[in-house]
């Protein structure tokens, strides 16, 4: 992927002080997701911007600077999903598309999900994604490449957040942006008994906002029983590993 051209339209997702290669072009067809092999650093385009922009095309992607951004393989690596992005027409906000593809671009396939947000993969061929749905806002298991979805803990999870989902599936795992106190909530949800647990409410000093915020941006271990975020609650941003073991071994 170009992260050029993410510097220029997310500067928190790039680099700083690269330059644009195509700043002027607002869906480049040379542009785009590439794939790399890592072994022998061969590299191809596998989705340009100009072929997003000219699928189901919206009124409102006319005339603006289109992007991608999130982009993630599912557990076997044979498909990846992104979110296709353009600016709003107040040039600050923007509008998202979900998407999935085949790891070599093909077999295209876009979510009627709108306004989508985090994700994760929570299966080989479900997504669990923050969204837009037929039930409100919330989060959505989505079958890839329809449109089955099912909301997931619909009025105990009510604000987007950073969620994944626990090795054995049977716990998500998501945070939330600052309360009116500056404070952000860790929280543990049990889909099978719609169980909320909040693990623990970190502070979120004002002076770090918008582009330069430390998100909790949770993550577990490979054994499910530690959890680790990034926070700045003790005045300069570090990585923290939370045990959950009393949750997970009592609920």
């Amino acid at each position: 992927m170009n992260f050029s051209r993410l510097a220029v339209t997310r500067p928190g997702y790039g680099y700083n002080g690269l330059l644009d290669w195509r700043h002027d072009e607002l869906h480049p067809a040379d542009d785009g997701i590439y794939i790399m092999d890592l072994e022998t650093g061969d590299h191809r385009l596998i989705v340009s911007l100009d072929e997003l922009a000219h699928i189901d095309p919206e009124e409102s992607m006319r005339g603006v600077k289109h992007w991608f951004n999130h982009l993630l393989f599912n557990p076997t690596g044979k498909r990846f999903i992104f979110l296709h992005r353009w600016h709003a027409e107040d040039g600050r906000s923007f509008i998202t598309r979900l998407c999935t593809a085949n790891a070599d671009g093909s077999d295209l396939f876009i979510s009627s999900l709108k306004r989508a947000s985090h994700f994760i993969w929570y299966d080989d061929s479900h997504i669990l994604v923050w969204g837009v749905g037929p039930e409100g806002p919330g989060y959505y298991i989505i079958e890839d490449r329809t449109d089955k979805m099912e909301i997931m803990g619909k009025d105990v999870l009510t604000r987007d957040g950073h969620c994944t989902v626990s090795p054995d599936q049977e716990w998500t795992l998501t945070d939330e942006y600052p309360d009116r106190d500056n404070y952000r909530t860790l929280i543990l949800y049990k889909p099978s008994d719609n169980l909320r647990v909040d693990a623990g409410y970190f502070y979120s000093p004002p002076e770090l906002a918008g582009e330069i915020r430390c998100d909790l941006h949770p993550r577990w271990s490979r054994s499910g029983m530690y959890v680790c975020i990034d926070s700045a609650h003790e005045g300069t941003r570090q990585m923290y590993i939370l045990d959950v073991t009393p949750v997970i071994e009592n609920m």
